[in-house]
């Protein structure tokens, strides 16, 4: 026993006073004050050492996954920012250690924090106002936050942030609160916006897109008709969702509208379902001289993942004149003999009560004969053929009228003949 103690004194007087080997580097102590916060958008990591090199460590505590994610030089300044581009996650640290020659430090963590992005802002609905702003309607669940107050937890939270892209490259995004429903102002079209949740951690975006296009219309309309023909009207649409894409579809629903004078309402007269293919049948009676548009509703399309709105729009007024419709009309006799009586006789449409004038074609010039007069749509008048034989033409012209508060333009009949022997 003795001598096993001298032996061990003898070695500690031996070894006392020389230097370690050059090879015998002493493990750097471990960094302090360590703390963790944001700063213009990054997360900010800063500690004290005694001037060494310095590693940052993430750990992903729900996968027990560590990484290197920066390295600082030994003059550098304690401290680094890190993009916020980690992997969700319920439970993560942050560590740094020192180290020199190989030789590391233990490792000094940060408090526990969460790296979770919010839950998709799945959308359930959207609507065009009068204004044409879009109300949107959407519901989303919240994260489940199992570590709140931790230190990269910001009091701003969540938020559903709305990204338009407009057409050409520009694009606008609108932000709202935590919550279910956000209205977005009249947009230049055509645009589509998606949804999308922001926390401090990133975005998580809803696959379900609104489009706002544009629903045009075109609109030929006959510069004349005859009362009670159809109005031969044909309409056009064009229709855009996307940027120089148009669309084809069918049974949209449009309004053929009708007015007196410029000074009147709207009304509509016809319904019809439209194309975007072709131009389609859009008549209507002429009942008397009026102005005609297309009026296109705004239009609502759920069509799996894409809700396509588009506003009301209308075309530019197109006006059309009425004429009288003679039904029949002539003489009776046809071939009378020189010095006979004869009927001159005559039905129109509308049955309107309205004095007109019988003219004849002499030396290629009509002339007025007499006045002859319409009783509920109908006429006949006696007359003598005098002392001329011959082929001549007559007709029947009616002044400007008005039936059911409706003007007709004036009109004059076709030619009819009478053979005098």
């Amino acid at each position: 026993m003795r001598k096993t103690v001298l032996t061990a004194a003898a070695a500690a007087v031996l070894t006392a006073g020389l230097q370690a080997p050059a090879w015998a580097v002493e493990t750097p102590p471990a960094p302090t004050d360590v703390t963790v916060g944001w700063f213009n958008g990054q997360v900010h990591l800063t500690w004290k050492d005694n001037g060494e090199q310095n590693e940052v460590l993430l750990e992903n505590q729900d996968t027990q996954d560590i990484k290197i994610v920066a390295t600082t030089a030994a003059d550098a300044p304690n401290e680094v920012q890190l993009p916020p581009t980690f992997q969700a996650a319920e439970r993560v640290r942050l560590h740094v250690r020192s180290f020199v020659d190989q030789q590391y430090s233990q490792q000094t963590p940060t408090p526990q924090f969460d790296t979770l992005r919010p839950n998709v802002p799945a959308l359930q609905d959207a609507n065009l106002l009068t204004n044409l702003s879009t109300s949107l309607k959407w519901k989303q669940f919240p994260i489940g936050d199992t570590n709140p107050g931790d230190p990269l937890d910001l009091p701003t939270g969540e938020s559903v942030k709305a990204s338009v892209d407009l057409p050409g490259t520009a694009t606008r995004t609108y932000s709202f609160a935590p919550g279910t429903t956000g209205t977005i102002p009249a947009q230049p079209r055509p645009a589509a916006v998606k949804l999308s949740g922001v926390n401090e951690w990133g975005e998580t975006a809803d696959t379900k897109l609104v489009r706002l296009g544009t629903l045009g219309a075109g609109i030929t309309v006959p510069a004349s008709a005859l009362y009670g023909n159809r109005l031969g009207i044909k309409s056009t649409l064009d229709l855009f969702t996307s940027e120089g894409r148009e669309e084809r579809a069918s049974g949209i629903k449009v309004e053929l509208q009708a007015r007196a004078k410029t000074t009147d309402a709207w009304k509509t007269y016809g319904r019809y379902a439209g194309n975007t293919t072709t131009a389609f049948e859009t008549g209507i009676a002429a009942l008397g001289n009026r102005q005609y548009r297309l009026l296109v509703p705004a239009r609502k399309v759920v069509s799996g993942n894409v809700i396509a709105l588009t506003p009301a729009s209308s075309t530019s007024a197109k006006s059309s004149k009425t004429l009288v419709k003679f039904v029949s009309k002539g003489f009776t006799p046809a071939h009378p003999a020189r010095h006979a009586n004869v009927d001159v006789w005559a039905k129109i449409q509308p049955a309107a009560t309205v004095r007109g004038t019988l003219q004849v074609l002499l030396n290629n010039k009509w002339s007025n004969v007499f006045p002859v007069q319409f009783r509920n749509g109908s006429m006949l008048t006696h007359a003598n053929v005098g002392n001329d034989r011959g082929h001549f033409l007559y007709r029947i012209a009616l002044p400007a009228t008005t039936i059911n508060g409706l003007p007709l333009s004036p009109t004059t009949s076709s030619a009819f003949p009478i053979t005098i022997g």
